[in-house]
């Protein structure tokens, strides 16, 4: 039920930035006899690149008539300016079937009339709709839920907000000619240059540089020490009490930064990933689920972004994970493992306390926890997520 990325893209992200950054030339597009090529060429653009483009026409979700990409019509009240745009079929919650350009003295903002959930069935709900105000500065207005799915009722609900009549914005703009598209054309080309060109979001940074750099120096840090333990071990003994410390400052930056990451990588592939952005963040908090969740979040955003399954990686990865963060821990309590007459392994801790290991368990710890098993389980687990998170961003 996850809103679809080209529609959502278009009417959420691409219709609010250009109107914003140039809204003399939008409003003067969209009411123009080239405003059907306009619209047209602003959806294509906005569809590059994904993984699923979708048609600009299609049945609207009662299958009884059809929903098109479309300029409705233009209104003119006082010194406010309505401009209404009908969308192709909105099949899934936080789709919007229709937008309004508004300027009210001068100032622009966009209104989306979208579909929402339905919390009784947790589909879809089938008769009402939700009207939002999106503004230059970010701030965005609900004006809560209404019933109809119609450009009826998406008119009354505007009517009362704006408080200007809509009464005849369906007959409000002239049939498009092909006299007057070839006339706008050629008024263009003299003019020296095209009004219309590919319109891009604003460039903004990739999500995830802050823990790319952390992971990379997670994975460092180790393999520096290693080789300061082996060649000046009086060295290694001086820097031992900053860098335990230091490693846990890392290990906690980083699982800041991953849920963060990984929460924006699921907002901008919405419909593609297993879950939703709440689930890329909950999913490592939830006992028990906490376990498993992890991975399938990871190898769902791979999936999402790179386009191939990264399975055996991530697993590898997430074994190597869990492994690392025990060792984290049982250094961090300075757990102490001892044996009593070949009983047990018993793990004490500096504060008081601790639990019996079985032979094979304790065997297994302490191959992983230190020397070179130690080494090898943090180069894997920093190392490969390093190449995950590296492979997402090339690509996002």
């Amino acid at each position: 039920m996850s809103a679809r990325q080209h529609h959502f893209s278009f009417a959420k992200k691409v219709i609010p930035a250009e109107t914003f950054r140039a809204p003399d030339r939008m409003f003067a597009e969209l009411t123009g006899p080239q405003r059907e090529a306009f619209l047209f060429f602003l959806w294509t653009e906005s569809g590059k690149g994904l993984a699923e483009a979708l048609p600009h026409v299609g049945l609207a979700p009662g299958g009884l008539e059809m929903a098109k990409l479309d300029v409705v019509g233009h209104v003119t009240a006082g010194d406010t300016e309505v401009v209404v745009i009908s969308m192709p079929p909105a099949l899934n919650a936080n789709e919007a079937m229709f937008l309004a350009l508004v300027r009210r003295a001068g100032a622009p903002s966009v209104f989306f009339y979208e579909r929402c959930a339905d919390l009784s069935t947790g589909t879809v709900h089938p008769k009402e709709a939700v009207l939002a105000e999106t503004r230059p500065d970010g701030s965005r207005s609900n004006y809560g839920f209404h019933e109809g799915l119609d450009l009826q009722s998406f008119k009354a609900q505007l009517e009362k907000i704006l408080g200007v009549s809509l009464a005849g914005l369906e007959s409000s703009l002239e049939p498009v000619t092909a006299a007057a598209f070839v006339a706008a054309g050629a008024a263009r080309t003299s003019g020296g240059r095209s009004t219309i060109r590919r319109v891009a979001e604003p460039a903004r940074p990739k999500p995830g540089s802050v823990l790319e750099v952390l992971l990379l120096l997670r994975f460092s840090l180790p393999l520096v020490m290693y080789a300061v333990w082996k060649t000046v071990p009086s060295l290694g003994y001086q820097l031992a009490p900053a860098i335990g410390p230091l490693y846990t400052l890392l290990s906690i930056g980083i699982g800041i930064s991953l849920v963060v990451f990984l929460y924006k990588v699921y907002d901008a592939r919405r419909g593609q990933t297993p879950f939703g952005p709440g689930m890329a963040v909950a999913g490592w908090m939830i006992p028990v689920a906490q376990m498993v969740m992890p991975p399938l979040i990871v190898g769902g955003a791979y999936r999402a972004v790179v386009r191939s399954s990264a399975g055996l990686m991530v697993t590898v990865w997430w074994l190597a994970w869990l492994v690392q963060m025990v060792n984290e821990v049982m250094r961090g309590l300075r757990a102490q493992l001892s044996r009593v007459d070949g009983g047990d392994w018993y793990a004490a801790f500096e504060a008081g306390g601790g639990f019996h290991l079985p032979e094979p368990v304790a065997d297994l710890y302490i191959m992983m926890s230190s020397g070179i098993g130690s080494l090898l389980t943090t180069l894997a687990a920093y190392g490969i997520l390093w190449h995950i998170v590296r492979s997402i961003r090339a690509k996002l």
